[in-house]
């Protein structure tokens, strides 16, 4: 199985990307040291351990269009786009290729900030990712260990320290940026809530000191 059939994209990479553009992304394209390509041999055995951690359709999407030219770049962020609409409303959505989609998203629609329309979707995204933080906290604190691991420590006894052991959360970029946005906007009280809300759960992005700084400003315009 190769890794387009794995996300069942394969019929839609055929059908909305010239030759062209699926060989530069394909020639581009470097996980493993392999490339997608269109050759049926390459990921006939896709080890499966790669894709631990959340890795999944919206994380391949965004990736491909990292190393896309455009017009290949914006039809696969597109695509995300639309598959994240879908996953968002499945029951078995993927925490943490949403939350790693979403981060991805936020970035682009803010670096084009200056028409609106990117800008408000900017802020929409920001507090998707925001609404369920707290879940893909737990994900990410108490990742799933492999199941060739998990039999392997069954017979040995042995511990490994990223999967049996809280690990530290990351940046989350929807709190990050939308108290940007908060602060940029005037709203000084809901960027501080916010920032609270981030601090509280975790995220490591040094609330404390942007806390200490907004409280300031606070204070100043009061």
């Amino acid at each position: 199985m190769d890794i387009l059939d794995k996300y069942q994209l394969k019929e839609w990479w055929v059908e909305s990307l010239t030759v062209s553009q699926r060989n530069q992304v394909s020639n581009n394209y470097r996980p493993m040291g392999l490339p997608v390509s269109d050759t049926p041999c390459l990921y006939q055995n896709v080890d499966k351990t790669y894709f631990n951690d959340g890795f999944g359709k919206l994380s391949l999407l965004l990736t491909l269009s990292h190393v896309a030219e455009s017009p290949a770049k914006e039809i696969l962020k597109a695509k995300a786009e639309s598959e994240l609409t879908k996953s968002n409303t499945s029951a078995n959505i993927n925490l943490i290729d949403t939350h790693l989609a979403l981060a991805s998203l936020i970035q682009h629609h803010y670096s084009l900030r200056a028409d609106n329309k990117h800008y408000e979707k900017a802020k929409e995204l920001c507090l998707m990712q925001i609404s369920f933080a707290n879940k893909v906290a737990k994900k990410f604190r108490h990742p799933e260990k492999p199941t060739e691991l998990k039999r392997l420590h069954k017979i040995t006894g042995i511990r490994h320290p990223y999967y049996d052991e809280p690990q530290m959360l990351p940046s989350h970029t929807g709190y990050k940026q939308l108290a940007i946005i908060l602060e940029k906007e005037g709203d000084i009280k809901s960027a501080i809530k916010l920032s609270e809300k981030a601090l509280k759960q975790g995220w490591t992005d040094d609330y404390d000191k942007r806390l200490v700084r907004l409280n300031k400003k606070l204070a100043k315009i009061q």
